[in-house]
């Protein structure tokens, strides 16, 4: 929700996509049907704030999350590493389709050389840093914390019973 709040704050437009970990968390996680749900509103979010044409962020995110799915049996949603690498692979695959859906609503996207390393190798490389550092590092420190609380607990703060 940062990475949102920053990209319509920021100028120039801060090009990461930043539901795309969140997205990512849901595929590893859930369902199909809850997956295409989920990655629907996700995108109806994103599409709300964008000056794309409306729908477009919707059906790219659940169509990437759709087409995605089949390959989680590959990635663990508990190591941070996997979840980033799966961001990554998120961002690339959304933005080829984002650049082919464009192209269908009659949108003028320039390609240039600067395109393919800036767009299809740079941001789904910043996209899986963003998700390693404000998504999967925080989650997996929380879950590192609560187990050491819980078998430390009983040890600091015995209970007695009369």
């Amino acid at each position: 929700m940062v990475a949102l709040i920053l990209q319509c704050v920021l100028q120039p437009p801060f090009a990461l996509l930043p539901m795309a970990p969140w997205i990512v968390f849901v595929i590893l996680r859930s369902s199909f049907p809850k997956t295409a749900c989920l990655a629907t509103l996700a995108g109806a979010l994103i599409d709300l704030l964008s000056e794309d044409p409306m729908g477009i962020h919707a059906l790219n995110y659940s169509l990437t999350a759709l087409f995605l799915y089949s390959l989680r049996k590959h990635f663990l949603y508990d190591r941070p590493l996997h979840l980033s690498l799966f961001t990554a692979l998120f961002s690339a695959t959304s933005t080829l389709l984002q650049l082919f859906l464009l192209f269908l609503f009659d949108r003028r996207v320039p390609f240039s050389g600067k395109w393919l390393f800036a767009d299809l190798i740079g941001m789904p490389i910043a996209d899986g840093i963003y998700a390693l550092l404000w998504f999967a590092a925080p989650l997996y420190l929380y879950v590192k914390l609560r187990k050491l609380w819980s078998l430390h607990w009983p040890t600091l703060f015995p209970t007695s019973h009369s």
